[in-house]
């Protein structure tokens, strides 16, 4: 089955090249960096430097470390195969949307190993568990190819925090994750990207969503030269909600790109779309957002906002929100701002006393704090303020 997905993959990706201008979700960004990357052999890889804990899973490279989940807390309670041994269609597909996408079929064409992780019914995680993605690179320009599925059987309540630690020469992470979320199953899912400046990251994440499921995404994005990230969300029965907050923090000539798509497929079902960034210097951020109700999906509750705060004159910000109702019973809307400081709320702080710097840092702060505070998880919150004032004091 992985043969025959490979080898279409390829064919695909040589048929269409690297993604232009032209098409809607490369619009703002340009591919072209992607070409001096190739897919080259990995030397021997060292973990000495990397401490887990009981709670973390580790990926080497994009491949599950099995000689530290010997330790790990939970591993009676998930069964892991190879990719290479699944047979069955409908664990390894994806959107159409990533299906036609030439950078995912070049991934899904040349990524080796990978994992199928499935959590068990009913399984109740008290504290988070920690994957931790290490890309070690010890030749310039190469492209790392990682590819994993994780399935959320039926009831069970899941946190997890991901973390990218980068070592070596510069790499491009191509990043494909699908998420399988069964009924009654609640997952909180966050990210925390603190980029080395050398290091360009693609990642793709399908959550694939069946009844009554509550998901809630966070992401904090820092200090990252260039990184693009494609979430779908596939709502496919009643009674689910989906949440997405993300806040990006920019500087220097850094880019990074956001494309949400939430296909809202049945009735009942609410979303969400958070996404705030923060520009400085030559940096430059995108937002491309979209909700599709379906013909029948009635009852649905959708909203998205964007906001960004520019730092710099030289900064830009560019925002796409979207809405495409097929149904007559919906409550859906969306909202983008783009601006800099406001002049008034500094002259109010300054008048009480405080001096300029630490007034801009006040606003600064206030502003992100709003999507912070839409974190579900308290450590992920503590970690991203604290990141949020170094990124500030830099």
């Amino acid at each position: 089955m992985i043969d025959t997905l490979k080898k279409t993959s390829l064919e695909f990706f040589h048929k269409q090249g690297y993604p232009n201008k032209k098409l809607e979700n490369w619009k703002f960004t340009s591919s072209k960096n992607f070409k001096k990357f190739s897919k080259k052999e990995i030397s021997d890889i060292s973990i000495a430097n990397i401490s887990t804990d009981e709670t973390t899973l580790l990926f080497i490279n994009g491949k599950l470390c099995l000689n530290t989940f010997k330790n790990f807390r939970y591993r009676d309670n998930i069964e892991i195969n190879e990719l290479a041994n699944i047979e069955e269609k409908a664990i390894l597909t994806f959107s159409d949307t990533f299906m036609n996408d030439a950078m995912f079929n070049l991934g899904m064409s040349e990524f080796d190993g990978g994992h199928y992780i499935k959590f068990k019914k009913q399984m109740n995680v008290e504290d988070p568990i920690k994957i931790v993605n290490l890309f070690q690179n010890d030749t310039s320009d190469r492209r790392i190819v990682s590819f994993n599925i994780f399935h959320f059987e039926e009831g069970s309540q899941i946190s997890i925090i991901e973390k990218d630690i980068n070592e070596g020469a510069p790499s491009f992470n191509l990043k494909m994750n699908k998420f399988i979320c069964d009924n009654a199953s609640n997952l909180n899912f966050a990210k925390y990207v603190e980029g080395k400046s050398d290091c360009h990251l693609l990642s793709y994440s399908y959550y694939k969503v069946r009844k009554d499921v509550c998901i809630n995404m966070d992401s904090m994005n820092k200090d990252a030269i260039f990184s693009k990230e494609f979430i779908e969300i596939d709502l496919n029965n009643t009674g689910s909600d989906a949440k997405v907050n993300i806040l990006n923090l920019v500087k220097d000539e850094q880019h990074l790109d956001n494309n949400i798509l939430i296909n809202h497929n049945a009735e009942h079902c609410t979303s969400f779309q958070h996404v705030r960034n923060i520009l400085d210097n030559k940096s430059s951020a995108v937002f491309n957002g979209k909700v599709i109700v379906a013909e029948g999906a009635q009852q649905t509750d959708s909203n998205q906002s964007n906001k960004n705060l520019l730092l710099s004159l030289n900064s830009t910000a560019f925002s796409n929100p979207q809405l495409e109702i097929y149904a007559d019973d919906v409550s859906c809307g969306h909202g983008s701002t783009t601006g800099a400081l406001d002049e008034n709320s500094i002259f109010y702080l300054r008048a009480r006393g405080i001096d300029q710097s630490s007034a801009q840092k006040m606003l600064i702060k206030a502003f992100a704090k709003e999507v912070i505070d839409e974190f579900s998880l308290s450590s992920v919150q503590d970690i991203s303020e604290i990141a949020l004032d170094r990124w500030i004091d830099g």
